[in-house]
């Protein structure tokens, strides 16, 4: 009988003993720093292992995917410092087999949270966070919580966001897109920073590190980003994360190449960066022009962050040659006024008015993008330059589908208008001719984010939260055609 006592408490004692055994490694967390060579899982910049962690220099889209592949519940934390920038920081996760990134410090506007929810960034999904400011040489923890029916994400253990999700709505942002799309990863945008520790802990499901994750193809840096990283290999990536599929232009051959306009005096700052950092991730090749080749200050509160936003542009419109480019793309801001070649009337503010010279200088150019059967497209206020356009007698957007802003111009003289106030931008358009759009209804009806209209090889985008969405817009159609012509 004691023999059978004895023997039923050892095996009780070990039932308990391998039941907390499991609990235990359950609640470990797996260290990701030491598994992670820079040399063969980095993406984008130059990533290095050193004594305090991983660190990647100030490249444009700098990121690593990670050597594992969760899947269940789980917890993900990072501790940082972001050494130099002003840029964000993030952890790219998978919940029910979707990516994800949660950013903080994010869009130039300090912001944070969880991003693609429904084809749309932390700027108008509803986990957006204001004022999540990172201070260079401080020391931060990210985490991200994933669980079966939400996600949670940290900053300094403090409770930021939740999203309650099975993960079908989500998606990784085109910026940051990794070749394993079931692995995490960590990443910074144009910031020097050192990730001290990455770690994993499961709560359920299976998380182990993952032997067979692919190594990370990376890709040839995209002219004018700040990475001087050797490419190891051009092999496309796939990418499900956006609504259409985005090729590698270095996969085909040499690299479109866009002329992104901006005003010398009063750009908008976002529509300028956005589709600069849109079209250089797809890669390819932007350089600037103004009507000048000198400083250009944008208008103040546009996402030009603490350093004033002041552009260098490459050079002076006058000295553009259109057969060096696919396309070419005005920037809005009521600054893009100064380049209306048949506008009639005057504006308050005299450098919108512009120089002769310069209007006819870009008139020309469009002129000569057209007549080569090239894209000619325009952002915003920036659409007025197409509407004043004249080729052949005639508006290049005239009896073409576009959009453009609502919002009223800047106060001056409009001839032919007959409104009591300054007219809204769209105005210029539908005065030469085009068929406009009804405002917000491309896409989806609750947001402008995907408001762009494309006609032939006109393409148009109403407003500056449009921005992003133009630049891979139209890197999706130089690419596309230059895959047809292969």
């Amino acid at each position: 009988m004691r023999r059978t006592r004895i023997a039923l408490w050892l095996a009780v004692w070990l039932l308990i003993a391998r039941f907390h055994s499991i609990t235990q490694a359950a609640d470990e967390w797996i260290d990701l720093i030491r598994p992670t060579d820079p040399a063969k899982y980095a993406v984008q910049g130059e990533w290095t292992a050193t004594s305090d962690g991983l660190v990647t220099n100030a490249a444009t889209g700098s990121r690593l995917v990670l050597p594992i592949k969760p899947a269940g519940e789980y917890d993900f934390k990072v501790a940082f410092t972001r050494r130099t920038g002003r840029h964000s920081v993030g952890l790219f996760f998978v919940a029910g087999g979707k990516q994800a990134a949660f950013e903080v410090d994010a869009w130039g506007q300090h912001l944070a949270g969880i991003q693609d929810i429904k084809g749309q960034p932390i700027t108008s999904n509803p986990t957006r966070v204001s004022d999540q400011t990172l201070e260079n040489g401080r020391k931060y923890t990210a985490e991200v919580r994933v669980r079966r029916d939400k996600v949670e994400i940290f900053l300094d253990d403090k409770l930021l966001t939740t999203h309650r999700t099975d993960g079908s709505d989500l998606s990784l942002s085109n910026l940051w897109r990794l070749p394993d799309q079931q692995s995490l990863g960590v990443g910074a945008w144009e910031s020097e920073t050192i990730f001290h520790s990455v770690a994993v802990r499961r709560v359920s499901g299976e998380v182990a590190l993952a032997t067979t994750t692919t190594p990370a193809p990376r890709p040839l840096p995209a002219p004018g980003a700040k990475s001087s990283a050797t490419p190891k290999s051009t092999s496309k990536s796939d990418n499900s994360s956006s609504k259409t599929t985005t090729k590698s232009a270095t996969t085909s051959g040499r690299a479109p190449r866009v002329l992104l306009v901006i005003a010398n005096q009063h750009f908008f700052y976002r529509e300028y960066s956005e589709p600069k950092q849109e079209l250089e991730r797809a890669g390819c090749v932007v350089e600037v022009a103004a009507g000048r080749k000198a400083a250009c200050r944008p208008h103040q509160g546009t996402g030009e962050g603490a350093d004033g936003g002041v552009v260098q542009p490459d050079l002076a419109i006058a000295d553009a040659d259109a057969s060096r480019y696919d396309a070419i793309l005005f920037s809005g801001g009521w600054g893009s006024s100064m380049y209306q070649f048949a506008f009639q009337g005057t504006y308050q503010n005299t450098a919108y008015n512009g120089e002769r010279s310069v209007k006819d200088a870009v008139n020309k150019l469009i002129n000569s993008f057209i007549q080569q059967d090239k894209y000619v497209c325009a952002l915003c206020h920036g659409t007025t330059v197409l509407a004043w356009a004249r080729v052949n007698g005639r508006s290049p957007l005239a009896g073409k589908q576009a959009t453009g802003p609502v919002l009223n111009g800047p106060a001056g003289n409009y001839p032919g208008y007959r409104g009591s106030a300054t007219p809204p931008s769209r105005w210029h358009a539908e005065a030469n001719g085009a068929r406009m759009v009804a405002p917000n209804s491309v896409g989806d009806p609750n947001t402008l984010v995907d408001d762009v209209v494309i006609d032939g090889k006109i393409m148009t985008g109403q407003d500056d939260p449009t921005a992003r969405e133009m630049g891979r817009q139209l890197a999706r159609a130089l690419l596309a055609e230059r895959g047809s012509a292969k």
